[in-house]
C-alpha cells in the first residue's frame, strides 16, 4: 500500500538527528551538543577569514562561502528550536490530515500523489546535495590554488579553518580531516533537510487546498440535500481554518529562515560567481570550475526552491477564492449563504510566504536576487 504521509524516513531521521522531531530522545541534549560543535567550527572558520583577509581573494571568498553556509544552517536550527511548539503543531496537523482526510477514492488519490511527489523531491535533493558535497570535497583536498610546485604544496583541509596549533602532522591531520568530513556531511544533510521540509510542507498545503476546492464542488452539486449540505459546509469551514492556521505556523517559523537564506544565498552566489569568472583567467580553471560550479548550482537551487514555494502557495490560494466564488451559494438558505460569503471575504486575502516580513517570496524575488548577484560580480570583477 502506498504511503500517504509527506514525511518520509530520511527526512524524519534528519529531524531526529538535529533534535527537532517531536518526542525525540534527548532532544535538549542534542540541541546543546549541536550548538557547541557548530559554534566551535564557526569560530575557527571566521578566524581564518579574518586572518587571511589580505591573502588570495579566491581562497578568502571560497572559505567565506562555506562559512556563511554553515552559519545559515546554525541559524535555521536555532529558529526551529525556539519555535518548537509551532513546529510540533505543524507536524501534528500534517499527520492528522494525512490520516483523516482520505475518506473517498479521489481524496486518497490526491493525498497519495502528494506523498509520492514529496518523497521524490526529498530523495532528489538529499541525493543531489550529497553528490555535490562529495565532488566539492574531492577537488578541495586534491587541488591547491596558489602552489604549482609539488614540493611547496601544503596539506589542505576540507574546511578553511585557522587552528591554534600545528595540525598538518600525522596522525593529527588525518583525524581533523575525518572530523571535518563528518561534520560537513551532517551540515549538508541538514541544509538539504531544510529545503525538503519547506517544499513538502507547502506541497501539503497545496493538496489541502485541492481537497477544499473539491469539497466546495461537491456542495455545489448537492444543493438540494440539506442535511448533507450542512455537514459539507461545516467540513469546508473547518478545512479552511486549518489551512489558514497551518500557513500561519509555517510563516512564523520560515519567515526569518527565508530572510537569512535570502541574504546568505545572494552573497554566496556573488562570491562563487566571482570565483568562476576569475578562474577563467587562471591556469587552474578546470579544477576551480569542477569544485565550485556544482556548489553554485546548489545555492541557486536553494534560492529557487525557496522563492518557488512562495509563488506556488500564492497561486494555490487563488484557487480557494475562485472555487468559492463560482459556488452556487445563492441557492442556499440565508444562514448558509452568509457563512459562504464570509469564506469568500476571507479567501480574498492571499496566503503568502515572506522573507522576514519584508519581501514576498516569488519568482520575481528570485529574478531580482539573480540580477543583484550579477551586478555585484561585475563590480568585484572590475575592482579585481
Amino acid at each position: 500500500m502506498t504511503s500517504k504521509t509527506i514525511i518520509n524516513r530520511p527526512l524524519e531521521y534528519s529531524l531526529r538527528i538535529f533534535g527537532a522531531w517531536p518526542d525525540s530522545s534527548y532532544s535538549f541534549l542534542k540541541c546543546i551538543v549541536w550548538s557547541i560543535v557548530i559554534l566551535t567550527f564557526l569560530i575557527f572558520q571566521y578566524w581564518y577569514c579574518i586572518t587571511h583577509v589580505k591573502s588570495s581573494l579566491i581562497e578568502l571568498l571560497d572559505g567565506l562561502s562555506l562559512t556563511l553556509s554553515n552559519t545559515l544552517i546554525f541559524l535555521k536550527l536555532i529558529i526551529i528550536w525556539l519555535h518548537r511548539r509551532e513546529f510540533y503543531e505543524i507536524l501534528a496537523t500534517v499527520s492528522e490530515n494525512c490520516n483523516n482526510y482520505a475518506s473517498t477514492v479521489e481524496n486518497e488519490r490526491i493525498m497519495t500523489d502528494n506523498a509520492t511527489l514529496s518523497s521524490r523531491i526529498s530523495n532528489f535533493l538529499l541525493g543531489y546535495f550529497s553528490i555535490t558535497f562529495l565532488a566539492y570535497s574531492g577537488v578541495a583536498l586534491s587541488f591547491d590554488e596558489d602552489q604549482n610546485d609539488q614540493a611547496l604544496r601544503q596539506r589542505k583541509f576540507l574546511l578553511r579553518m585557522e587552528l591554534p596549533f600545528e595540525a598538518t602532522m600525522s596522525p593529527l591531520y588525518e583525524t581533523i580531516l575525518i572530523i571535518q568530513f563528518i561534520f560537513q556531511a551532517l551540515v549538508v544533510y541538514g541544509s538539504a533537510t531544510s529545503m525538503v521540509l519547506i517544499a513538502v510542507l507547502i506541497l501539503h498545503v497545496g493538496s489541502q487546498i485541492d481537497l477544499f476546492c473539491q469539497n466546495v464542488t461537491e456542495i455545489s452539486d448537492n444543493t438540494k440535500l440539506k442535511e448533507s449540505r450542512e455537514l459539507a459546509i461545516k467540513d469546508v469551514i473547518i478545512r479552511h481554518q486549518r489551512i489558514i492556521q497551518l500557513c500561519k505556523n509555517i510563516e512564523t517559523i520560515f519567515t526569518y529562515i527565508s530572510l537569512y537564506q535570502f541574504l546568505s544565498n545572494t552573497m554566496i552566489i556573488c562570491f562563487l560567481g566571482f570565483i568562476l569568472a576569475i578562474s577563467l583567467q587562471t591556469e587552474q580553471a578546470t579544477a576551480l570550475i569542477i569544485k565550485c560550479f556544482p556548489y553554485y548550482i546548489v545555492i541557486n537551487c536553494e534560492a529557487f526552491i525557496l522563492c518557488y514555494t512562495g509563488e506556488y502557495l500564492t497561486s494555490k490560494s487563488e484557487c480557494i477564492n475562485e472555487s468559492v466564488y463560482n459556488f452556487l451559494w445563492y441557492k442556499l438558505n440565508i444562514q448558509e449563504a452568509r457563512i459562504v460569503l464570509l469564506i469568500i471575504l476571507r479567501s480574498q486575502k492571499e496566503l503568502i510566504l515572506t522573507a522576514g516580513k519584508f519581501v514576498n517570496l516569488s519568482l520575481a524575488a528570485y529574478a531580482n536576487m539573480l540580477k543583484a548577484s550579477v551586478s555585484y560580480v561585475s563590480v568585484l570583477h572590475a575592482m579585481y
